[in-house]
């Protein structure tokens, strides 16, 4: 195996793999994919929660909801 990759054993809850693999058929992709994807976009939040200008703002339509990590 490659020094590249690391692997870790993860345990979910039930309803949070079923939450996954719904966004996963959705996406056309694998649970893992979008576990990847999730944490990249965890890994950003917490890089910009650092800079005091940055936010990582979502948008609801016209409701706007200010992410912040704890």
């Amino acid at each position: 195996m490659s020094n590249n990759i690391k692997r870790y054993s993860l345990v979910l809850p039930v309803d949070l793999y079923n939450e996954l693999k719904a966004v996963a058929e959705k996406r056309s992709t694998t649970v893992v994919d979008v576990i990847r994807k999730f944490i990249k976009l965890g890994l950003l939040a917490d890089r910009l929660e650092d800079e005091p200008e940055a936010a990582l703002i979502i948008r609801e339509g016209k409701s706007e909801k200010q992410i912040m990590i704890i």
